[in-house]
C-alpha cells in the first residue's frame, strides 16, 4: 500500500504543479506512477470541461476561451510533456546523424530556435481548435483525449525499448511488474476508447485510430531516431498526440457531424 501511494505522490509531484512529497522515480514507485498517469488526465480534462461550461455560460468570446484553454493543460502539467516535445523537437532538427549523438542533443536544457518555434505553432494550433469547441460532447472528447494521451505514454515505457538514463530504471523491473501496468493501462485505454465510440460511434472509432497512429508513429521514429524511447521522447508523443484530438475533434465541430 506504501508503494502505490508514493507511486501516486510522484506521478502528482512530477506531471502536476500541486507541491506534494513526491519520491523520485525508481523501481518501487515506477509501475505504480505509470498507472495514476490517467487520473492526472482526467483532473485535467476535467478543469478543462468546468473552464470552458464557466466561459460558455458567461459568455466569453470563443477566442477568449481558447487563448486561455491552450496554455491551462501545459500549466496543469507543469509544462513537463511540453519541455519534452521541445528538446525532441530540437534533437530531430540538430545535425546530429546518430541516436547517440541525439540523446545527448536531448539532455541538453538549452533550447533551439527550431524547438522554439514548433511550441509557438503548437500554441498557434492549439488554440486555433478550441476555438471551435464548445458543445458537451466535444468537450467530452477533449477531456479523454487527455486520458488516452497519458494511458499511452505510460505504455510505452512497458511495452516500447528504453534509451538513455530511462532504460535502467525499466530494465530493473520484475516481468510481473511490466505485466501488470500493460494489463492496468490497456484496460483503462480500452474504457476510453469504448465510452467515446458508445456516445458517438463514427468519431470515437476514428478518434481511437488517429491515437494508435500517432503512438505506432511515435514507435518507429523514436527506435529509428534515437535507438528507442525516453521521457523527453514520450513528452513530444504526449504533446503530439493532444494537439491531434484538439484539431480532430474541431474539424468534426466544423463538418457539423
Amino acid at each position: 500500500m506504501r508503494s502505490v501511494l508514493n507511486g501516486f505522490l510522484t506521478a502528482v509531484s512530477a506531471y502536476s504543479p500541486l507541491p506534494v512529497p513526491g519520491e523520485k522515480k525508481s523501481r518501487e514507485t515506477m509501475p505504480y506512477m505509470l498507472c495514476f498517469l490517467p487520473v492526472i488526465g482526467a483532473v485535467i480534462g476535467f478543469i478543462m470541461g468546468i473552464y470552458a461550461l464557466y466561459c460558455i455560460d458567461h459568455g466569453v468570446s470563443p477566442a477568449g476561451f481558447a487563448l486561455a484553454g491552450a496554455a491551462l493543460p501545459v500549466l496543469l502539467s507543469r509544462g513537463a510533456h511540453l519541455s519534452g516535445f521541445m528538446k525532441t523537437w530540437d534533437a530531430l532538427a540538430s545535425d546530429k546523424k546518430q541516436p547517440a549523438g541525439r540523446i545527448e542533443r536531448l539532455e541538453d536544457d538549452r533550447a533551439g530556435v527550431s524547438s522554439v518555434i514548433a511550441a509557438i505553432v503548437y500554441f498557434l494550433l492549439y488554440a486555433g481548435g478550441l476555438t471551435l469547441l464548445r458543445k458537451e460532447e466535444q468537450l467530452f472528447f477533449l477531456g479523454t483525449g487527455y486520458m488516452i494521451s497519458r494511458t499511452l505514454f505510460g505504455m510505452a515505457f512497458v511495452w516500447f525499448p528504453c534509451v538513455g538514463k530511462d532504460r535502467m530504471l525499466m530494465a530493473e523491473l520484475p516481468g510481473a511488474q511490466k505485466q501488470n501496468v500493460r494489463i492496468t493501462l490497456s484496460v483503462i485505454l480500452a474504457l476510453c476508447f469504448c465510452t467515446c465510440i458508445a456516445i458517438a460511434p463514427i468519431m470515437g472509432v476514428l478518434m481511437a485510430l488517429l491515437c494508435m497512429w500517432i503512438w505506432t508513429y511515435y514507435f518507429y521514429m523514436s527506435k529509428k531516431r534515437f535507438g528507442g524511447i525516453t521521457e523527453e521522447t514520450a513528452g513530444y508523443f504526449l504533446t503530439l498526440c493532444e494537439l491531434a484530438v484538439v484539431l480532430f475533434i474541431a474539424v468534426f465541430a466544423k463538418t457539423g457531424m
